[in-house]
């Protein structure tokens, strides 16, 4: 049994806001390991060949399925004394709620990634591999208004973002953002 649990940082953003950029650009400048486990990755595991058809209704339980073992399996990583770099989108109140509840206990610093709605579009378009206008759905990523780091990717680069979170990770004060959302929560 592990002496004490795994930090985590939970980059969250809007899709193509830089979370995965900025994850690993973060990953050589943090001085301990760290596990990078973007949603995209677990996502990715999931097979892709089905004999029936989902509709609608399943594909949004499966989903949601597939969010709430990511938050266990980054529970499980940091339970057992590993750090951990969440690449996730807080885009629903209910994941916000789960991962209160199951990272309890854990210091979790929540780091905001902003960028604009225009360059997000732009991202969107250049990529190809998201939806059109998924970033716009996702406005409640920062509806909670809560976060211990912010930087914002319109115009910088995710090197530079990465510094600012890695210089930054030592100065957070306590409470931070988890701890006050739970307490706003009860």
């Amino acid at each position: 049994m592990p002496e004490q649990r795994g930090r985590i940082i939970l980059l969250n953003g809007a899709s193509s806001s830089g979370k995965s950029s900025i994850g690993r650009a973060l990953l050589p400048l943090l001085p301990d390991p760290w596990f990078l486990v973007p949603i995209d990755a677990v996502g990715a595991m999931r097979s892709t060949v089905h004999t029936r058809v989902l509709d609608d209704t399943e594909v949004g339980k499966m989903l949601k399925r597939t969010r709430l073992g990511y938050h266990r399996a980054v529970a499980a990583l940091a339970s057992a004394g590993n750090d951990v770099i969440m690449d996730y989108p807080l885009s629903e109140q209910w994941r916000v709620e789960d991962l209160l509840d199951v990272l309890e206990g854990y210091d979790v610093t929540l780091v905001e990634v902003r960028c604009a709605q225009v360059e997000l579009d732009r991202r969107e378009r250049q990529r190809g591999d998201r939806p059109a206008g998924l970033a716009r759905t996702q406005a409640r990523v920062y509806a909670h208004g809560e976060f211990d780091i912010a930087v914002d990717t319109t115009s910088t680069g995710p090197d530079a973002c990465a510094t600012a979170i890695a210089d930054a990770l030592g100065a957070v004060p306590s409470p931070k953002a988890f701890d006050r959302l739970r307490r706003r929560e009860n």
